[in-house]
């Protein structure tokens, strides 16, 4: 009889408790007041034990950014030299899904708890405040974003993630750990930072209705989430051509490379004035060439003007020297300049508003091929 009883208390354990947060609750009807949002419907408190939760954030993730995606961008950021060779980003995305402690799921409209530790009544408000958003402007939309449009993702959740971060008060952290955690940082907490000064700068423009906009038609690039006159204007990113080979390379995946990712990757390395180069930003694309020698990155940005282009230069040395520094000087007439890190070849090239920085085999080729438009 004791075995039994045992066994029936673990079970319970193990089972998610659902608490039904009705429309009238006070901690809903306090993130309806904190965020401007109507409660449409009540909530489901789903309070689960660590594993399952844990489970639940990696399903999340990989809805949202499937493991193909996932695999391309250890390329990519390898080729920006945030990833050592033959490393991935997934214990670093996972690590960071699976540590709150409170998640809206969109997909069964729950929000999803930690059993213990329990979250604390500024992250229930958080996620209260993204059911809002789902009620009233729908979520679901965002499905499959992140593999069409790269900088339209981030973008959209930064605006939802300000939302939340009105309801919640939470507030950016410092920047920490090595390159690929201060450039993760930058981008998973971009809502604390530049969704909620977006949101504020549009309450103080038009009210609730302004706000209404923003959510309604997501802003398209980051860049409108940064610079809110960027939004009021709904000023699109200019177009990336890219060239289809170069050499035996050939062009195997590419995606937007939009103002925030180039912020990142400069707050990454403590590049001087990075804040002031990325605002120049009017357009990228990062690239992956794949030949029978191994592959290249390329990182091929638009500018505002010559002298946006001119601010992204002078940096360019900085954030080598940081992200490469065992990289040596060569002589490049084809490229403005290059360096040689072991068998890697860096190089960089520039014709007027656009400039290009690729990293891999046959870098110096690459980034010659795509500045002339050839």
């Amino acid at each position: 009889m004791h075995r039994f009883a045992a066994i029936v208390i673990f079970g319970a354990l193990l089972v998610p408790t659902a608490i039904a947060s009705s429309p009238t609750s006070p901690l809903l009807q306090r993130a309806s007041t904190l965020t401007g949002l109507k409660v449409r419907r009540a909530v489901a408190i789903v309070r689960e034990p660590a594993s399952r939760f844990e489970q639940d954030a990696t399903r999340t993730l990989d809805q949202n950014y499937p493991p193909s995606l996932q695999r391309l961008d250890d390329e990519l950021y390898m080729g920006l030299g945030l990833l050592p060779a033959q490393k991935s980003i997934r214990s670093a995305i996972v690590a960071s899904a699976s540590a709150m402690r409170a998640r809206y799921d969109p997909s069964s409209r729950k929000v999803r708890a930690r059993r213990s530790p329990a979250p604390a009544r500024p992250e229930l408000l958080r996620e209260l405040a993204r059911a809002l958003v789902d009620q009233n402007f729908n979520l679901r939309r965002l499905k499959g974003l992140r593999a069409r449009d790269r900088d339209a993702a981030l973008a959209a959740v930064s605006v939802v993630d300000g939302i939340a971060a009105v309801a919640s008060g939470a507030r950016v952290p410092p920047l920490h750990g090595p390159p690929l955690q201060r450039f993760l940082d930058v981008e998973q907490n971009a809502g604390l930072e530049f969704g909620r000064n977006l949101i504020a700068q549009l309450r103080y423009l038009g009210g609730r209705s302004a706000v209404a906009t923003a959510l309604r038609s997501f802003p398209r690039t980051t860049a409108q989430v940064v610079q809110v006159d960027k939004f009021l204007q709904h000023e699109p990113a200019v177009g990336i051509p890219l060239a289809a080979a170069a050499g035996d390379a050939q062009l195997t995946a590419s995606e937007t490379f939009g103002e925030l990712d180039v912020l990142a990757l400069l707050r990454a390395y403590d590049v001087t004035d990075a804040d002031a180069v990325a605002t120049g930003w009017s357009g990228g694309r990062i690239a992956l060439y794949t030949g029978p020698n191994g592959s290249a990155v390329a990182l091929v940005l638009r500018w505002q003007g010559d002298e946006e282009a001119a601010r992204w230069r002078a940096s360019v040395a900085g954030y080598v020297g940081a992200a490469f520094p065992d990289a040596t000087p060569r002589l490049c007439p084809a490229v403005t300049a290059c360096w040689l890190d072991g068998t890697r070849e860096l190089a960089v090239a520039d014709t007027g508003t656009t400039t290009v920085f690729t990293s891999g085999v046959n870098a110096e080729l690459l980034a010659a091929i795509i500045v002339s438009g050839k």
